[in-house]
């Protein structure tokens, strides 16, 4: 075996691993029949001869049966905490309106007057037959006695009854807040669709959850991410009881997942006291032996499409007058990227409305000329409604772009209504992003959409859902290749995160973190995209520790 794929100093393998078809997505080395590996690493890969030669005494061999190894998924932005809690409170995502009302009452015939029924994210009106918002006065009709709140799919609109409002001390003389929104009726009474700041509001009220109900919710999300292949997440609204309970999960040995944090409370001059203690101590970089790091922080911008509430330069097509809402000043959002700057953290915003990409790279640029800082990897979240040279601009600057697939298909008729043609052909385009910027990193959104990286290739390549829908793909001119799809879950997701020496491909010297599927997933995407959703993930492992094995 070629010197360049073993270790300097070859360890005796723990493990090896043979008789498969592995696309390392390391360009040096494409393909491998066998790798071997020590101590959570691979220490060697070549054919099944060269990797057995290896062996000693205690070395354990696993026979994959031929089938199809890839680096570990790696979920490029999702929010870790409310996955769990989506997978455990009230499913309404993807339900009718109707069996939404019908959820709920059956809910409330469950519980005690005055307990909060809460939902888990998100429903989605784009779906329904009548896609207008819908009201309070629905959820009065079958929880008269009980505060609802129902999130809605894309995280910034909530569905609430009036016995919510009530409790939040809402009125219908209520000022809607800076950046957030009471909708009304055109008679200036409550709708029950409440966004952003505003939402937050009504939030409040509800009971915090127990530290066994976090729990529960982490182990819940990392359950289901091991069955869809994901072995990294990126967590993009990390709290400092985020971090406490993340920390107890894994000094317990209980979690498995490398985890990247975003810290989302932590800068500005309201931050609570103790994030900012917090984030004087960071960045936290691999902690529990390479499983636990913190050392990005992350801003809202705007809103989004969906609500009404993501900042464009022109009205909304469906609402004249109204362009949606930045979450800062330019002096604001400066203060707080070089605060971050200054902790040597990684910059995070969230930017959907093309005003407020404008906004973010014109920050990004003044504080990297104030704050010099090398190789920082700052993100723009997103990056939906694209506009000029914005993704030019964001190449010059280094900023890496982060987008979500499946956001594309799933919102494909609210987007043509609410943004027109014109701009709709440049909104959710990974593909126009990409090949002006060279790479992205993809992930879900989750909970907004599945965190099933198939579905997001699915999506990426085809332009269309897991219904295959819309029929021809969403301005399929925006469509990835499938090599392009498989980087930005792998490759390209680990340089997103600093990672790159670390993990993203399958190389000598990098955790054992790998996904086995039943088919080839590049001959797939290729010759029959669609059946990417039938493909089957056999097997997860993490330093080289199956964590998930299919059932059969």
């Amino acid at each position: 075996m070629e010197e360049r794929f073993l270790m300097k100093n070859t360890m005796i393998p723990d493990s090896i691993w043979i008789n498969a078809h592995i696309q390392t997505m390391d360009d040096s080395l494409p393909s491998a029949q066998a790798f071997a590996v020590a101590g959570g690493r691979i220490t060697a890969l070549g054919t099944d001869d060269e990797i057995l030669s290896l062996r000693g005494p205690q070395t354990e061999i696993h026979d994959l049966e031929g089938y199809f190894v890839y680096p570990g998924f790696i979920e490029g932005h999702m929010h870790l905490p409310m996955y769990g809690d989506s997978l455990l409170t009230l499913p309404v995502r993807d339900r009718s309106r109707q069996k939404i009302l019908e959820m709920v009452r059956q809910r409330v015939a469950q519980s005690a007057p005055g307990e909060w029924i809460v939902g888990g994210m998100g429903w989605n009106n784009e779906v329904w037959d009548d896609p207008s918002y819908p009201s309070a006065l629905e959820l009065d009709a079958v929880a008269p006695q009980n505060p609802v709140l129902l999130p809605r799919m894309d995280g910034h609109m909530i569905w609430v009854n009036h016995r919510a409002l009530e409790a939040a001390g809402v009125t219908e003389q209520t000022p809607d807040p800076e950046h957030g929104e009471f909708m009304r009726n055109p008679d200036g009474t409550l709708l029950g669709c409440v966004t952003n700041e505003a939402a937050e509001q009504v939030k409040a009220f509800v009971p915090e959850k127990t530290a066994l109900q976090r729990k529960d919710a982490l182990l819940a999300a990392q359950q289901q991410l091991l069955q869809y292949g994901v072995t990294n997440v990126n967590d993009m609204g990390t709290s400092l009881e985020d971090v406490h309970d993340l920390k107890a999960l894994y000094e317990s040995g209980e979690y498995k997942l490398r985890f990247h944090g975003a810290l989302h409370y932590a800068l500005g001059p309201d931050a609570p006291a103790d994030e900012k203690a917090y984030l004087a101590q960071c960045p936290e970089i691999d902690l529990y032996n390479g499983h636990f790091t913190v050392r990005a922080c992350k801003l809202l911008g705007d809103g989004a499409v969906g609500s009404q509430s993501a900042c464009l330069k022109q009205d909304y097509s469906d609402r004249p007058g109204h362009r949606g809402v930045k979450m800062r000043t330019d002096s604001e959002l400066y203060a707080c990227v070089r605060e971050a700057a200054e902790h040597g953290m990684q910059m995070i915003i969230h930017a959907i409305g093309d005003d407020t990409i404008d906004q973010v790279l014109r920050v990004y640029q003044q504080v990297l000329q104030d704050v010099p800082t090398p190789d920082h990897r700052w993100h723009i979240e997103h990056f939906q409604t694209v506009d000029g040279d914005q993704p030019e601009r964001a190449r010059e600057l280094g900023v890496w772009p982060s987008m979500q697939p499946l956001h594309a298909p799933n919102s494909a008729s609210m987007a043509l209504r609410r943004l027109g043609p014109d701009r709709a052909s440049r909104a959710y385009a990974g593909g126009l992003v990409l090949r002006k910027i060279g790479h992205i990193s993809w992930g879900s959104d989750a909970p907004v959409a599945t965190p099933s990286p198939l579905s997001g290739m699915h999506a990426a390549i085809t332009r269309t859902n897991d219904k295959l829908l819309p029929k021809g793909g969403f301005f399929p001119e925006n469509a990835v290749t499938p090599e392009e799809a498989l980087l930005g879950y792998t490759r390209w997701g680990a340089e997103a995160q600093f990672t790159e020496k670390e993990c993203g491909t399958l190389s000598v010297g990098k955790y054992a973190d790998f996904v086995v599927l039943d088919q080839d997933l590049l001959k797939t995407a290729s010759e029959v995209p669609d059946d990417l959703l039938k493909l089957r993930v056999l097997m997860t492992a993490i330093d080289g520790c199956p964590v998930y094995r299919a059932k059969n």
